[in-house]
């Protein structure tokens, strides 16, 4: 908000569901620059990322971002202060996956730290957490081959020959409980982190049953997808909780345990049944570093369903593969977030989320001391998910990130038409082998029903029938979504449109409403919002639509915008809030508000008044706290 005589500002962007602040670029959190400027001296744990310049590729990366981050703090002179004094010291942790370090500091001193030209941002250490799990049940040792994997066809691999043989798993978690007979001998390594990020001397062990559940789904025996894979496991999340340097030291750990960039020992696909409700820039570095170095990354998208805009990073990272739940049926959980989710900041846009899903509903696995639950939630789907990549990957060696992408995408059963709720649908392992060119032929097991037959026929990875969901060009012709027709590409016009459904966008990612006017103007300057950046977009009109009717896959657009709790509505963009001497206000909606305190009876409802918007792409409103 703007430094006015109307408003006193508390400068923290509030998430709802996470009580959390995003870090941009060359910038100090939020949260830490409120404290700051309370001149608040109380020590707390910080993350301070440096600004370098990452172009090696492979699993060179990982000895090129070691060099890159030791360089900077090499070069750390007398006017760095504090810093090169922190870094030296013995408690600081060096996070060089995501090109930072841990430190505990002042928020005082974070402040005077992030004015330094090298330093690109600096933010709490804050906390992430495993998903809150849906439901739970004792359950015995499944009899034959469980519905989850027959739902997915995993069978049909098997019996070619493709169990997960020589692929790494990386497993961040609650832990793992090595000792369970179907574990056995499936734990290539295995390392506890504390929440600063520092390595913990202990034997492997799980500290719920969480971990233990989601390692059974990847390599159990008979419960997993991949049989023959091993996985490489990070306690990073004691009791369901840890921190963002614990998860960044455990994806580093899998990423090369060795510790040593010149052997070969780490994870090929990495799975993280963990997140934080809302879009964290914080983890676009890692990501895409992992990304760079050719590991998989499969994120559970998040349990906070089924409200449209719900899930959690980084599962909703549009360069991660962000995993729903759906039933035995096939159908969405009604737990499994829904995207769409609006990006702002490095990664911007609105996008389509989830982009896969996989069973979740009552999810039969290993658990501590030998024993069996039935869980369900997006942290069982994204397991499931990522041992499907090893099985992929055991057929298909050295298959790229993006070629893996392709093949599940493509062969799911939403393939043509993804959408908010299941992505491109739910996965089929023996659709996906297939379009990477490897054919299971028929399941050699007659016990087992036999699995859902591949939505399309497979056919080599060169011509693909749906179109991939990010080609390297932009397709000819921009997408719609289903039941849809092209009136326009971007820069055109649309005729013919009162009171119709329009969309724009293109390949699964659109915004949508009704028109008012018999022709509108391509563009993104007439939608408000670029719903697919860099691409040749498209407008649409529904057909035989009449308006009322909502789009498939729509930005979600309520007719009033939602307080916080304790608040109350006092007027939409745009309008006037009335009443409000000494009260505290708030400015925002769907769950993303700035709050602070009117100092004057009246203030206007808009972003120049704050100062920024909280939530871009989302109808906002000014609220007054209850008395």
């Amino acid at each position: 908000m703007r430094k006015s005589k109307k408003l006193l500002t508390l400068l923290g962007a509030a998430l709802a569901l996470s009580g959390a602040s995003q870090a941009s670029a060359g910038s100090l959190s939020p949260t830490l620059l409120q404290k700051a400027r309370a001149g608040d001296q109380t020590p707390i744990g910080v993350i301070v990322r440096f600004n370098v310049a990452n172009t090696a590729q492979g699993r060179a990366l990982f000895k090129n971002l070691r060099g890159q981050l030791n360089s900077q703090i090499a070069k750390l002179g007398p006017s760095a202060g504090f810093l090169k004094q922190a870094v030296n010291s013995q408690k600081a942790t060096q996070l060089w996956l995501d090109q930072s370090v841990y430190l505990p500091m002042t928020p005082v001193q974070a402040r005077a730290v992030s004015q330094l030209p090298f330093v690109a941002a600096v933010f709490e250490n804050f906390k992430v957490q495993i998903p809150r799990v849906v439901a739970m049940s004792n359950a015995s040792a499944p009899a034959g081959t469980p519905t989850h994997l027959q739902q997915i066809g995993a069978p049909a691999a098997w019996a070619a020959g493709f169990k997960g043989q020589n692929i790494r798993i990386g497993h961040l978690d609650s832990g793992i409980d090595p000792s369970h007979p179907e574990l056995a001998g499936k734990v290539a390594a295995f390392q506890e982190f504390n929440g600063e990020g520092d390595r913990v001397s202990s034997q492997p062990h799980d500290t719920t049953d969480h971990g233990t559940h989601t390692a059974g789904l990847l390599v159990g025996s008979k419960v997993g997808v991949a049989p023959g894979a091993k996985v490489i496991s990070a306690l990073v999340l004691p009791n369901n909780e840890g921190t963002f340097a614990q998860v960044i030291a455990g994806m580093q750990y899998v990423l090369d345990p060795d510790n040593n960039a010149d052997t070969d020992d780490g994870a090929d696909v990495v799975n993280m049944s963990l997140g934080i409700p809302g879009t964290w820039n914080e983890f676009i570095v890692p990501v895409n570093n992992m990304l760079k170095a050719g590991v998989v990354p499969v994120f559970a998208i998040g349990n906070f369903g089924p409200a449209a805009g719900s899930t959690g990073s980084p599962g909703n990272l549009p360069q991660a593969i962000g995993v729903g739940a759906v039933d035995s049926n096939g159908q969405v959980a009604s737990f499994s977030s829904r995207g769409p989710v609006a990006w702002q900041g490095e990664i911007s846009g609105v996008f389509t989320k989830p982009d896969i899903a996989a069973p979740g509903v009552n999810i039969t696995s290993t658990v501590r001391n030998g024993g069996y639950q039935a869980m369900s939630g997006s942290s069982q789907a994204s397991p499931i998910t990522a041992g499907a990549v090893a099985v992929l990957l055991s057929a298909k060696p050295g298959a790229s990130v993006d070629a893996i992408k392709n093949a599940l995408f493509t062969s799911a059963s939403n393939a043509s038409a993804k959408n908010n709720n299941v992505g491109f649908g739910q996965i089929s392992i023996p659709g996906a082998l297939g379009k990477l060119g490897v054919s299971t032929g028929t399941p050699s097991q007659p016990t087992p029903p036999t699995p859902p037959a591949p939505p399309t026929t497979p056919t080599p990875p060169t011509t693909p029938t749906p179109p991939a969901p990010t080609p390297p060009a932009p397709a000819a012709k921009p997408t719609g979504p289903a039941g849809y027709t092209l009136c326009a590409v971007e820069g055109g016009r649309c005729s013919g449109a009162r009171q119709k459904q329009v969309a724009f966008g293109t390949d699964g990612r659109w915004i949508s409403g009704t028109s008012t006017d018999d022709t509108f103007e391509c563009s993104v300057a007439e939608w408000g919002q670029d719903p697919y950046p860099g691409k040749t977009k498209g407008c649409f009109i529904k057909s035989g639509s009449t308006g009322g009717t909502p789009a498939p896959t729509p930005t979600p657009t309520p007719s009033q915008p939602v307080a916080p709790a304790g608040y109350t509505l006092c007027a939409v963009l745009g309008g006037t809030c009335k009443d409000a001497t000494n009260r505290e206000v708030a400015f925002g909606g769907a769950g993303r508000y700035l709050f602070g305190r009117s100092t004057d009876a009246t203030f206007n409802c808009s972003v120049a008044e704050w100062g920024s918007d909280p939530a871009p792409g989302v109808q906002k409103g000014c609220f007054l706290k209850n008395r």
